[in-house]
């Protein structure tokens, strides 16, 4: 009965150590996890956003393989009315050359 009495104690004081050591590890864990969680949405936004530069770039070369492919009676009055939602114009020029237009970032 004592050697069981003994027993027990050692398996408790076991418990509570290895309880203490679990929850000292808790916010390193949750570090860690946060960090991973941080990377992966970056990750992700790079992407997206390499994809959306993407998109723009084909958008501009559609652009400008369409305004190179006009008559020149039309360029000038297409031009002149490609200026950017806030009225600003978009293009400097009104030749025919579609890579004289200045894109504003």
């Amino acid at each position: 009965a004592v050697v069981s009495t003994q027993s027990t104690g050692d398996i408790e004081l076991l418990f509570c150590n290895f309880h203490h050591l679990i929850n000292k590890f808790r916010p390193h864990q949750a570090l860690e996890t946060l960090i991973q969680m941080i990377k992966i949405q970056k990750d992700q936004k790079l992407k997206l956003v390499e994809q959306t530069n993407s998109k723009v770039e084909t958008a501009r070369s559609g652009i400008f393989t369409t305004i190179n492919s006009l008559p020149s009676s039309l360029c000038t009055t297409v031009k002149e009315e490609m200026v950017t939602e806030d009225g600003r114009e978009n293009v400097k020029d009104t030749s025919c050359d579609a890579s004289s237009i200045q894109w504003e970032n």
